[in-house]
């Protein structure tokens, strides 16, 4: 909960902190009354790996998200936006195909203008699709009358989504406003998840939180690539590893830029201008090592793609062939085997009790062999153990209900054609416990597990591992314990692994 008796954080000049600056912009209602807003503050709060994995992932792009936001006079709520979006990972894909770190699908991305192609993705980079996210909406707000929080419902959910619940809204003659219309359910979560955010970044020490200092200069910039050039020869040039500079440019789809040049690469602020100068005076034939075959009589294009351990697809993509027609004395280029290593890390899991590899693997919309062969072939699940979920997006959350006075779990089970015992598993409920009105219950599969659970009077490791369905040798190493510590009333526990990447 709130704190009121809190020290406020001491911030820097904007001038001086970019996050400073991000806060010294907001301008949209905190509306910090409404119950979705403070539930979801409530959630940010007790659940800080993902807010602190986000604003870690920020750092290399949030200068040029501020200066553009800036630029246009938009809102500061804006620069905050792919925390909800992304959790600021360029690289994200969601396992409904959005992408990058303002998440468009490929039709909202063909709409703005933003390129994709198999060298390229503009969704994954930072620069275009921030221009693009902003363009779009700019847009939005215009057509909603000045209205934000219709624009980023639209942003969300489609504008068509939109327009069609202000009709009905209108037809039943209620408030024509986000609090009001009927939108999908991820829809009416989504406004208050950003207000949420904005409310911790102005108080963060009242939820017991600490927002990090960020000098505010570029830590990267973008440089425009006239010439094709290999990655890992821009990295040599730039003394980074060709892993580290996909990492800011998950754009980059393959193990060169465009063969036509016209686009820009995220490089280290520092060594931008020397790596200007490096690509102005170079040779085409030393920046890309090209290997070409030239087609003999009687070859076929897929027998060329074999010898070379390339797809007939990735062949063709490389020399702009429509079909698999070629002629003797061609040549063609042949490119490097398939895509970019994945840029996104894998998550960490921690099972609970009565999880089967069945059930992770649909929550995280990977398949059950990925997930064996990502933890050494496990087949037996243990309480408390730690999976890794190969490749993941994250997880829909699970439908939730809001408990009303005078009901019952057996009567919340019952409506939901679901079985009181795994409503108390999802829930993680003590038996006889009791079922205080206005509780969310998880009424489709497990709650979220959450990262920190403060101590209360009477609770021991035990009764707090059994509550959570891990061993206590888990928690213990979760807290770095040793088997004579001892816990206090107060005392925040860590009940996730710490997030990384």
């Amino acid at each position: 909960m709130a704190r009121e008796d809190y020290e406020p954080q001491s911030w820097r000049d904007p001038s001086v902190d970019l996050w400073a600056q991000v806060r010294d912009e907001l301008s949209l209602d905190p509306h910090a009354q409404r119950r979705e807003v403070r539930e979801w503050t409530q959630y940010y709060a007790t659940h800080q790996g993902h807010v602190d994995a986000s604003l870690e992932r920020a750092q290399p792009y949030l200068w040029h998200v501020v200066r553009e936001v800036d630029a246009r006079d938009l809102p500061g709520e804006l620069a905050l936006l792919p925390i909800v979006e992304s959790g600021y990972n360029a690289a994200a894909r969601s396992y409904v195909g959005a992408s990058g770190l303002w998440q468009f699908m490929p039709g909202t991305a063909d709409h703005v203008g933003l390129a994709r192609d198999w060298w390229y993705d503009g969704r994954n980079d930072v620069i275009a699709s921030t221009d693009a996210a902003l363009d779009y909406l700019e847009m939005l707000v215009s057509r909603y009358d000045g209205d934000w929080l219709l624009a980023l419902a639209a942003y969300n959910a489609g504008p068509g989504r939109v327009d069609a619940a202000l009709e009905r809204a209108a037809a039943e003659g209620i408030p024509a406003d986000y609090w009001h219309l009927e939108l999908p359910r991820e829809t009416t979560e989504y406004v208050p998840k950003l207000l949420a955010i904005r409310r911790i970044l102005v108080s963060p020490r009242r939820f017991g939180m600490t927002w990090p200092s960020l000098d505010n200069e570029a830590r990267t910039r973008a440089v425009a690539l006239s010439k094709q050039i290999e990655l890992a020869v821009a990295a040599d040039m730039l003394d980074m590893s060709e892993a580290a500079l996909r990492r800011l440019n998950p754009g980059m789809r393959r193990w060169a830029s465009t063969p036509d040049g016209g686009r820009t690469l995220l490089v280290p602020a520092d060594k931008a201008a020397a790596f200007s100068r490096q690509l102005a005076d170079a040779e085409p034939s030393e920046l890309v090592h090209r290997r070409t075959h030239t087609v003999r009589r009687g070859e076929i294009l897929g027998r060329i793609a074999n010898a070379y351990g390339v797809s007939v697809s990735a062949l063709r993509q490389a020399n702009n062939l429509a079909g698999d027609r070629i002629r003797a004395g061609q040549t063609l280029r042949i490119p490097r085997d398939g895509k970019a290593p994945p840029a996104e890390p894998t998550r960490r899991y921690v099972v609970q009790s009565g999880d089967t590899l069945w059930e992770i693997a649909q929550r995280y919309n990977v398949a059950v062999e990925a997930l064996r062969r990502a933890n050494a072939d496990v087949d037996t699940l243990r309480p408390g153990a730690s999976l890794t979920i190969p490749g993941a997006a994250t997880p829909p959350a699970p439908t939730t209900h809001v408990v009303q006075r005078g009901e019952s779990l057996w009567s919340i089970a019952d409506a939901n054609d679901v079985a009181i015992a795994d409503l108390r598993r999802w829930n993680r409920l003590e038996p006889g416990g009791k079922l205080e009105p206005g509780r969310e219950l998880a009424v489709d599969g497990p709650a979220p597990l959450p990262d920190f659970y403060e101590v209360e009077s009477g609770d021991s490791l035990w009764s707090i591992a059994s509550r959570f369905s891990m061993q206590v040798t888990t928690l213990r190493s979760l807290n770095d314990m040793s088997s004579n510590s001892t816990i206090q009333p107060g005392q925040r526990l860590r009940l996730q692994p710490a997030v990384s990447g």
